[in-house]
Order: structure tokens, then sequence, then C-alpha cells
């Protein structure tokens, strides 16, 4: 039985930790900026993986609070984090397990295209402080900005059979955005970037949701073929995969 995308990261808590990229600090300082945290109440980071975004959120003094379901992620999560206006829970996007009015915002991190947009937003209004912000951030790859990424994205076309389910995500996220907010929402971007090696490319591309695990021979072919793109396109041993990091705000 072929498990769903959003369930597929089992057992990639390690490699989605060391693998992907944060988030640039402008990104961050620019939600900071947006917040009002007289209350005193934490802001809610849901969907929040193996906590990258949790613990740049406390690094630049914000009280928050992961919410992951994924065990492994959870654990990663906790484990990486030792920020003490940091802390991790383990629920879900549509019951968080809050008392209602608890959070003075929510933020998520490359998670929102997992969720159910009515329960979510149903759960969001009901622990958000009065007229309180949603975050919604994604570090999202720039397809064809250059010879690399084209060729990269034909490499996943080619290599990763699920991949184009991940792109069928992507279309129908902006009718998502709309059912979602049900008003005005706002939008800013962000410029972000990696310089990976053979291997962090490798692990950058393994940790995606349509990526096979290690041993398979899925996994062998597309380890050939990056390791032969990589060789191709690297200046000082390092390709540069560029993002442009979306965050997408309004209010419920």
């Amino acid at each position: 039985m072929v498990c769903s995308l959003a369930e597929s990261y089992q057992n990639k808590s390690a490699i989605y930790d060391s693998a992907r990229p944060s988030y640039p600090l402008p990104a961050i300082e620019f939600i900071h900026n947006q917040l009002d945290l007289s209350s005193g109440l934490p802001v809610l980071d849901v969907g929040a993986g193996t906590g990258i975004l949790t613990r740049q959120l406390a690094l630049n003094g914000i009280p928050v609070v992961g919410v992951e379901p994924d065990p492994q992620m959870l654990a990663k999560a906790r484990a990486g984090t030792h920020a003490p206006n940091a802390s991790f829970r383990n629920a879900t996007a549509e019951q968080t397990g809050f008392a209602s009015g608890s959070v003075s915002a929510v933020v998520c991190g490359q998670s929102f295209h997992w969720f159910d947009p009515g329960k979510t937003q149903a759960e969001f209004r009901r622990v958000l402080a009065t007229a309180n912000p949603v975050f919604l951030v994604w570090n999202i790859r720039s397809p064809d900005c250059d010879g690399f990424h084209r060729d990269y994205e034909q490499l996943l076309l080619n290599q990763f059979e699920r991949y184009e389910e991940t792109l069928q995500i992507d279309q129908c996220l902006e009718d998502r955005l709309r059912q979602f907010f049900e008003g005005p929402y706002e939008e800013r971007t962000f410029v972000n970037s990696q310089q990976l090696s053979a291997s962090g490319l490798l692990e950058r591309t393994m940790s995606c949701s349509y990526a096979m695990l290690v041993g398979t021979p899925e996994y062998d072919s597309a380890s050939r073929a990056l390791n032969a793109l990589h060789q191709q396109y690297r200046q000082n041993d390092v390709v540069s995969m560029i993002y442009k990091t979306r965050v997408v705000y309004g209010r419920l």
C-alpha cells in the first residue's frame, strides 16, 4: 500500500534536519516585527518538523511552542533545540491541544500545504487570541533561474515517480490559501540559498517527501544522476541552490 506524501517523511528526520535550508534572517525579523507579544502568550509553530523554524524564532527572542505529529521529527526537534523560550508538543494542525485564546500568533514553516484548510482554520481561530495573525512560510526552490536549476528540475521529473504529485499540490495552493483566509492576506518574499557539496545535494534531494529511502534501486539511480549533475555544475566543489522564501500572512 502506497503511503500519502505527507506520511512519507517517516524515517527521514535526521536527513531532513541536516539537509533542509533554514530561513533568511530578514524573513524571521519581518515576522517578529508583525507580532504583538505584550500579552505574554507564545507563538505556535504548527507542523514544526525537526524544529528548524522554531529554533530560529526562539533565537530571535520569540516565545514559541512547536507542534508536530511525527514522533521521530518531534524527538529530533527536542534534541536539537536548547533555547529556554522554545518547547514542543505532539499534536496536529487540526487538533493542537491548546486552550482557546491561548496563543498570540501562528506560524507554519513548510507545512501548511499538508493541512486540511477548513479544519485548520477553525482550530487556529479557536486557539488564537483576538485578531492575531497567521504566517505561512515556504522556502521555494527556483526551478528555472539558471542551467543547473533547469537540469535539476528535469532530473526530479525523470528520477522520482512521485515528484509530479508535489507539483499538483503546488497548483492547488492558491485556492487553499483563499479558502483558509476567507479575506485579504498579504505576502512578502526574501532571497535564500544553500551551498551544497555532492553529498549535500544528495541529502537535500532525498529529504523530500517524494524521494525513496536508502537501499532501493531508485535511490541508487537517483544518486548517480545527482552526482553527475553536481560534477557538471559545481564551482569550488559546491552548487548553489536558490530559493524564494515566501511569507504569506493575514488574520482569521
